[in-house]
């Protein structure tokens, strides 16, 4: 039986009150990240508890046609020993909308607590509109992503940073310590000793009013180094920051004007997009993104032989799909509890990478990025599919699961 639609967008005031009340006390900031209540709220409304800046879309909307296929509904993937189907799935688990694009049609679309026009939040997910603009600057000559990171941060030399190449933090494989998960204590969110906790507070998303650094790149010069670059894949959101701050200083533009001019005033989004801004103006395009979910899988298909559908030139080059999808490092990626994770999601897939931000690579070449909550992007350049979703959730659903079987009922 179908749960009952909850619409976030008609929350009645009084409780809208309520929960930016309840996010106004300090001690409840970081709570942002987990899938309560009010969070549901916020991850689709999020200009109420922070400044914001603009990714503007522009030109003409292209068009999605819509074909819809209802047995994609009843493809079934393994969840737990116990077969599950799509419609299953987004009747029981926290999926606020999902949708389903093939040679740049609609093709299955379901919303539970959105409406078509809503922006939800990305979380990790946006990781990869900083890395697709890295890539382009690369491709243009602008970057040179075997330089240290110091050559382009020049407040980091003298730190451990002086050995981590540009291409060490694109991969989340800096090799220092201060990671996001791989702590030899998993308490990095709530522990006010850790680099990463130390991190989050200068940017406002988490609290601790006792800490002495409010810079950011304070935080960061104090990291240090466990073993060489590209040692092991050990995620970790501050090596999204400083891309996006090269990205920034090698442009000579805010990270949001660089999104809108390169990638989504080009792909013929319907809404602008928007992203979080930190105290100190920095646009925190690590997960801080809000789009509708049909702009979403718009990005989705500049990656996909569909890129014509969305866009009149290619933005992203074919030469830099195929370096995405085959000079990833497999013997890196089972290091670390992202890798570890994501390849109990693909059982049986075999020489998984990751590479310039995406999480999972695929031997077939399709590539997956994930964001906490339950948030996700699946691309199948091979298929011209891309399959993205928005969730209120813990990240234990296995919507990744889902999507592989999903993008294999194509083959």
């Amino acid at each position: 039986m179908k749960t009952e639609k909850k619409v976030i967008a008609n929350t009645p005031i009084e409780r809208v009150m309520e929960i930016t009340e309840f996010f106004s006390v300090p001690e409840n900031r970081g709570k942002l990240q987990l899938p309560i209540p009010e969070s549901a709220y916020m991850w689709q409304n999020l200009g109420r508890m922070y400044n914001v800046a603009d990714i503007l879309r522009g030109g003409p909307i292209s068009d999605l046609p819509i074909e819809a296929n209802p047995e994609i509904g009843k493809v079934s993937y393994d969840h737990g020993g116990q077969q599950v189907t799509v419609d299953e799935h987004l009747d029981k688990y926290p999926i606020d909308a999902f949708l389903v694009t093939h040679q740049g049609k609609i093709v299955f679309e379901r919303y539970n607590t959105m409406r078509p026009q809503d922006k939800h939040l990305w979380m990790s997910s946006a990781k990869v509109t900083g890395s697709t603009v890295m890539a382009l600057l690369e491709d243009q000559g602008k970057i040179d992503v075997k330089k240290p990171v110091p050559f382009y941060i020049e407040e980091l030399e003298g730190s451990d940073w002086d050995d981590t190449t540009v291409e060490d933090a694109l991969d989340m494989a800096n090799g220092l310590d201060s990671t996001e998960h791989d702590e030899e204590i998993q308490d990095t969110r709530t522990n006010p000793e850790r680099g990463y906790f130390k991190w989050a507070v200068t940017l406002g998303f988490l609290v601790n009013p006792n800490q002495k650094e409010r810079n950011p790149i304070e935080v960061l010069r104090s990291m240090k180094r466990k073993y060489p670059g590209h040692t092991a894949f050990e995620y970790n959101s501050i090596n999204t920051f400083i891309m996006n701050r090269i990205n920034e200083r090698v442009a000579g533009k805010p990270v949001n004007e660089l999104i809108s001019e390169m990638i989504w005033s080009k792909i013929g989004a319907e809404h602008d997009m928007v992203v979080a801004v930190s105290p100190q103006g920095y646009p925190m395009s690590f997960g801080w993104n809000l789009s509708t979910l049909r702009d979403m899988a718009r990005f989705g298909m500049i990656f996909t032989p569909s890129w014509n559908k969305v866009s009149a030139e290619r933005i992203v080059p074919e030469s830099i799909v195929k370096m995405i999808q085959t000079t990833g490092k497999p013997e890196i990626y089972d290091k670390g509890y992202v890798g570890q994770l994501m390849m109990s999601r693909f059982p049986g897939e075999k020489s998984i990478t990751n590479r310039y931000m995406w999480d999972a690579i695929l031997q077939d070449g399709d590539m997956l990025k994930s964001g906490m909550g339950s948030q996700g992007l699946y691309v199948s350049p091979s298929r011209d599919l891309v399959i993205n979703w928005f969730s209120t959730g813990d990240g234990t659903t296995m919507e990744e699961t889902m999507a592989r079987a999903i993008a294999k009922s194509f083959d």
